[in-house]
């Protein structure tokens, strides 16, 4: 097993020794970094200090190499670790287990998506009651895990600017890294490119494919489009209530050079009956470190994303899009689904 160094406090130049972020606040910077740690990763270290200090909504970043702690930076206002203090047993012990088990579970995801050729997982968001976690791959076995705690307030849940400022924050981070072993951005989130896109060429106002018909079907209808949100469907209980899709829309050809149309149908199918299953497993190991109940789950690949909204206990809707640059588009149109279904909040 590794050692681990004694975690340190970052000191910088300031009356009180903090680095101000933005909006003019300052805070008081914890790092801690293992033992393996060399100078290959100062650059690395550096870039994900500058981005907890630009972003305010962002408490917490970490590093990963093939599922090992390599260094994290938080604002999480606890008092350093005792030298001689019991391993495991702080908010930040907590905080890097989970991330471990989060890196670990995106590879299990990764190769399950593998099967309809979108791509690498590249951004995973795990969207809690009270707050989020963020897991961006910078290369395969290298992650970064991010965390903004203290959600707060109703309606829909994408476009909470507390949250939504962190995801951009760690997906701009994995995209700088990304930059330094010159490797070009893969646009996790859809981030650079939201509310820049435009209409498909080709698209209309085509009636979707119905895999299924009963649920919430005409909402699902409505949600589903050819310029973004492809796939949607109505789950409860286990079973798929409603799903449509405008998959075969010749306007999406270019996307199934390698699946046919018939072929991702019946993955989507399979895999958004068992997404409430994985966001079971997902909540229990979230839940006691992040609070709250999983209420939001993206699975960002490199051609587009899967989305989960929970609606009540063992319903929630679910979402597709296979086109990268209207991955926030989706996620919006994921979100006013979801937020119509339920009116009082999820």
């Amino acid at each position: 097993m590794r050692r681990r160094h004694p975690a340190h406090l970052i000191r910088t130049p300031g009356p009180h020794r903090t680095p101000e972020r933005a909006g003019g606040s300052s805070v008081e910077l914890y790092e801690e970094a293992a033992e393996h740690l060399g100078p290959e990763f100062d650059t690395t270290r550096h870039a994900c200090r500058a981005a907890v200090v630009k972003s305010p909504a962002l408490h917490y970043l970490a590093h990963y190499s093939s599922g090992v702690f390599d260094f994290g930076v938080d604002a999480l206002a606890e008092p350093p670790t005792v030298p001689d203090a019991l391993p495991g047993g702080t908010r930040r012990d907590e905080l890097k287990r989970l991330g471990r088990h989060l890196t670990f579970q995106a590879n299990a995801l990764d190769r399950a998506l593998q099967e309809v050729r979108t791509g690498r997982l590249i951004r995973t968001v795990l969207h809690t009651e009270e707050g989020a976690l963020f897991c961006d791959s910078v290369v395969p076995a290298e992650h970064v895990v991010g965390l903004v705690l203290d959600h707060a307030g109703t309606g829909p849940l994408f476009g909470h600017p507390a949250v939504d400022e962190a995801d951009r924050a760690v997906a701009g981070l994995a995209t700088v890294l990304r930059s330094e072993l010159s490797l070009g951005s893969l646009n996790p989130g859809g981030w650079e490119t939201f509310g820049e896109v435009v209409p498909l060429p080709g698209a209309g106002a085509r009636e979707p494919f119905v895999t299924a018909g009963e649920g919430a079907l005409a909402q699902c209808v409505e949600a589903a489009r050819v310029d973004d949100l492809h796939v949607v469907a109505h789950v409860a209980g286990g079973d798929v209530l409603a799903m449509v899709d405008h998959l075969a829309d010749p306007a999406l050809g270019p996307y199934f050079k390698e699946v046919s149309v018939e072929a991702r149908r019946r993955f989507y199918l399979g895999f958004l009956r068992e997404l409430g299953e994985v966001a079971t497993r997902l909540n229990r190991a979230v839940r006691p470190v992040v609070g709250g109940l999983l209420v939001r789950a993206v699975l960002d690949v490199e051609m587009g994303a899967v989305y989960y909204y929970r609606l009540g206990p063992g319903e929630y809707v679910a979402g597709v899009t296979i086109d990268q640059s209207r991955v926030a588009e989706a996620d919006d149109r994921m979100s006013s689904l979801a937020d119509r279904l339920t009116p009082s909040g999820p």
